[in-house]
């Protein structure tokens, strides 16, 4: 399953106009493209969030996908639409269109960069403990949270004559305490 048009990848390209005769690459090839895009983007989603489908869903990646609320289509649609018209930018290179070389490397850093969004992995290719658009597409994912979990003073962090005493944040709890 693809998750954008041909349509959505030519408009990338202002000059680019699909249906004539003389069109060079074809839609067919365009079509490539976006479905190999495609299967790359499946199996980020099937390795990144195989928990989910095989708890959720049977194991049933289909079933997974027909799930898909309104916001993951549309993630989805761009991080495709962006990776097929990297690929279709090189492709024009080829052809002499000068400017397709130049906006096709654009296209590719955009999509490098939404695909590790997805796959959750930071800039040097290493896994993030989540990812930008895990709630998206499992409802149950662990996001990071701008608040924080605990409060109070390490102690480590501290000068040597400091304490969590004269912080007024002693004795919280203590080893004697029950509950």
């Amino acid at each position: 399953m693809s998750y954008t048009t041909i349509a959505n990848v030519a408009g990338m390209f202002p000059t680019f106009v699909t249906g004539t005769s003389t069109q060079k690459p074809s839609n067919t090839l365009i079509q490539q493209y976006i479905d190999d895009v495609a299967g790359d983007i499946d199996a980020i989603l099937q390795k990144r969030f195989g928990e989910a489908i095989n708890s959720s869903f049977a194991g049933s990646f289909a079933n997974f996908q027909a799930a898909f609320s309104t916001d993951a289509l549309n993630v989805l649609e761009k991080i495709n639409r962006y990776g097929a018209a990297a690929q279709l930018g090189l492709t024009l290179a080829t052809f002499g269109v000068a400017s397709a070389e130049k906006l096709g490397k654009d296209f590719e850093d955009t999509y490098d960069e939404l695909r590790a969004r997805l796959e959750a992995m930071d800039e040097r290719g290493r896994p993030l403990p989540s990812g930008m658009y895990d709630l998206l597409f499992d409802p149950e994912a662990r996001i990071e949270s701008p608040r924080p979990g605990l409060e109070g003073v390490a102690g480590g962090d501290m000068p040597r004559h400091e304490g969590a005493r004269e912080e007024g944040l002693d004795d919280y709890f203590w080893k004697s305490q029950r509950f």
